[in-house]
């Protein structure tokens, strides 16, 4: 067998990953990117990972919204970078709710890349609890930071679990 073939026998066993970005402007894309570095050094001797990236702005354009909430709604992670203050915009929101709706009972993971508030008194903010909220409609789990696990699988009964 020749070494790339090898190589390609490699990948092909590796699983999937399918991550959606979103960011709200440069500094939130670079705190999106080393959350992605990150993930990838962790996981790359497990994983395989298709990431697509969208800024706010693309979300108010219809064609791009409608491709971002496709690419979400079958995600296994989707991250969200955003700023600290105030709350999303309305397209952003709509976006988050629409793929949502197409999740169904599909498992995955809400990554929520909030800047910390420059607010002393430590509340979390509009957005991050928007988010929160927003994983826990869709049944997802919640991420600030990288998992140590992206591995976990459910068993396929509860006699199976017990």
């Amino acid at each position: 067998m020749t070494r790339t073939s090898e190589h390609e026998m490699r990948l092909e066993a590796k699983v999937v990953w399918s991550v959606v970005v979103v960011y709200e402007d440069p500094a939130a894309q670079e705190r999106a990117v080393s959350f992605c570095d990150q993930l990838v050094t962790r996981f790359w001797a497990q994983f395989e990972f298709a990431v697509n990236w969208w800024s706010f702005a693309l979300l108010d354009q219809l064609a791009a919204a409608r491709e971002a909430t496709r690419n979400a709604g079958g995600a296994d992670l989707i991250v969200i970078a955003a700023t600290a203050e105030g709350d999303f915009p309305t397209p952003v929101k709509g976006w988050v709710e629409a793929w949502l709706r197409l999740r169904g009972d599909r498992e995955g993971m809400l990554a929520g890349l909030v800047e910390p508030s420059a607010n002393p008194s430590g509340w979390e903010g509009q957005k991050h609890n928007y988010l929160r909220n927003a994983a826990h409609r869709g049944a997802m789990d919640y991420l600030t930071q990288v998992p140590q696990d992206i591995a976990h699988t459910f068993p396929d009964s509860l006699d199976s679990y017990t």
